[in-house]
């Protein structure tokens, strides 16, 4: 499962970098057109904004999968070994209860935009949209590892 979980996160990664490029070229288009050539281009700021969106979301799933989040570990740093593992199992199972409202949003909210077109462009909102409940499923699967592993391992290991 962690050989597949690694290799995902490549595939992930390298399309969120993927889509961050073309999010700076569409940016710079969109400059570049609006302000020297003075003829602004409609699609490039559309354009820009989903792969901004996709690349985001993308990465914040890796980032999850990884347990690479921001924390203040102000109040953890001074608990014994079994209160930073209870607070881990802690943290993930929020995360799960987090990642599990926004598959359930998420899903309903791309299949709510499904029929919906965007403005220039002219694709499916739904298709824009499919980026939250595709990175609330990848982070609930390495939640539910995390999870699983911290409860395995118990409070004397550090499990990080």
């Amino acid at each position: 499962m962690r050989r597949l979980l690694t290799w995902t996160d490549t595939l992930f990664t390298e399309v969120a970098a993927l889509f961050s490029f073309g999010f700076l070229v569409c940016v710079s288009l969109q400059v570049l057109f609006r302000y020297v050539l003075e003829e602004p281009l409609p699609w490039s700021e559309e354009l820009a904004r989903y792969l901004f969106v996709w690349a985001a979301l993308l990465a914040a799933a890796v980032t999850v999968g990884r347990n690479d989040t921001f924390t203040i570990s102000l109040v953890a740093e001074r608990l014994p070994a079994s209160g930073r593992w209870g607070l881990d199992v802690l943290g993930a199972a929020l995360g799960v209860v987090f990642v599990l409202i926004m598959l359930w949003k998420g899903t309903l909210m791309s299949w709510r935009m499904g029929g919906a077109l965007s403005p220039v462009l002219q694709i499916s909102q739904g298709l824009v949209y499919a980026v939250i409940p595709l990175s609330a499923l990848y982070m609930l699967v390495h939640l539910l590892v995390r999870v699983v592993t911290l409860l395995r391992v118990g409070p004397s290991a550090e499990a990080r």
